[in-house]
């Protein structure tokens, strides 16, 4: 009998696991996946409140404590900032990029109209990539939060969600204007005898409370919902206040200039879970802190701010309130870089951070609040905005443009 010749079949080539990688992260499906998570996500953040939002609607709310206890664990109260978000938006960058590498590889293969269309969609696929490396770059780099300062006042530090973040530069607060419909002579002066207060705040247990600031007085002090105990209490005393601090260089001593209320200071102790110092709290210069030997010393977990009006008269508002604004002085590297105006609509931007107006107080037209923002990220998503024009213009423009040129040629 003739033996039939063997046929050797070539066995299909296994794809590798970097292969099969790329090859999910190009395929459509996986992509409208993850663009759906991001917005459901993105639809959980718009309507949930945010940061400080959640912490203001708890306090209103007490019910909703433990719901939003929740919440925050699984990052649904920051969601654009929270690291699954960043993930996602990690991953669908990742799928951008295998399919803008078989889109590029498509532009070098092609020629004439082929290759114009297809540099097209790379333009349109790259311009995606630049915006979601902006919204990375702020998720993980960008910093918010806000100032609260008085006419006199000055700051190199800002507060968020995550305690005090430092300023590479010193704002001060010349002047706070309010304007209203009323005329001048309208806005009546009326006396201001408020005793001095201290308001502390524990940022991380969303502790706060507002005690008298006169020497004599000890609170103890336990985040609101929680059982006292020496892992969750502060306890505070005021021990001494001088009514115009100044320091001896040669002693080391604290002395007070006069007995004029002109910086007022006090000397509080706190004692809490792993943390106890003497540390001197400002009137005029809330964010500066002194402890009792004259050093910086460990920063404290609270936050003490010490509320004095001197005695005299504030002004009052009358009729209604058009805008508010607010002059500030900038100091950078020791030199006054100038003053600048910022209003409610009008924000001041300045080396990478821009200042908006937020707030203000009826009964101390002295103080306000600025929002603090810094997003590194917004060259990036500029860039991505240039591109996607550019790549739109190539697609539905340009490309018809040379085709029906080239169809009448």
């Amino acid at each position: 009998m003739n033996r039939q010749p063997e046929v050797h079949r070539e066995k299909p080539a296994t794809r590798s696991f970097a292969g099969k990688a790329v090859d999910l992260l190009a395929s459509v499906k996986f992509a409208v996946a993850v663009i759906i998570l991001i917005a459901a996500a993105c639809v959980a953040g718009t309507i949930l409140p945010q940061g400080a939002e959640a912490a203001a609607y708890v306090q209103k709310n007490p019910d909703a404590a433990v719901r939003f206890a929740v919440f925050e664990r699984f990052g649904l109260t920051h969601v654009f900032s929270a690291r699954w978000f960043i993930a996602l938006l990690c991953v669908l960058a990742a799928t951008v990029m295998a399919c803008s590498t078989r889109r590029l590889a498509t532009v070098q293969r092609a020629s004439g109209f082929a290759k114009r269309r297809a540099l097209g969609s790379l333009l349109t696929h790259l311009s995606i990539l630049f915006i979601l490396a902006g919204g990375v770059v702020r998720g993980v780099w960008g910093e918010k939060g806000f100032v609260e300062l008085r006419e006199g006042q000055a700051t190199a530090h800002f507060h968020s969600g995550n305690g005090t973040r430092p300023l590479p530069f010193t704002l001060g607060l010349t002047k706070f204007e309010i304007e209203t419909d009323a005329a001048p002579a309208a806005v009546a002066k009326t006396p201001a005898e408020t005793a001095p207060t201290m308001v502390v705040q524990w940022v991380q247990r969303e502790l706060q409370a507002i005690i008298p600031a006169a020497a004599g007085t000890v609170k103890e002090l336990t985040p609101q919902g929680e059982t006292p105990s020496p892992e969750n209490t502060f306890r505070v005393e005021i021990l001494r206040y001088v009514p115009d601090f100044a320091v001896d260089t040669a002693t080391r001593e604290v002395t007070s200039r006069s007995s004029e209320p002109n910086n007022p200071a006090v000397l509080v102790a706190v004692n809490g879970p792993e943390y106890q110092n003497h540390r001197w709290v400002f009137a005029r210069f809330p964010d500066f802190t002194m402890h009792e030997d004259g050093t910086a010393g460990r920063p404290s977990p609270l936050r003490l701010i010490y509320q004095y009006e001197k005695p005299g008269s504030s002004p009052r508002i009358s009729g209604s309130i058009k805008n508010y604004k607010s002059t500030v002085s900038l100091v950078d590297n020791g030199s006054l870089v100038g003053e600048r105006t910022l209003a409610v609509n009008r924000p001041l931007k300045f080396r990478g951070y821009t200042f908006y107006q937020t707030g203000y107080n009826p009964d101390d037209l002295t103080w306000t609040s600025l929002e603090v923002v810094r997003d590194p990220g917004v060259p990036l998503v500029y860039s991505g905005f240039v591109l996607l024009i550019g790549g739109l213009f190539v697609v539905f423009y340009l490309n018809p443009w040379l085709a029906s040129r080239e169809a009448t040629a």
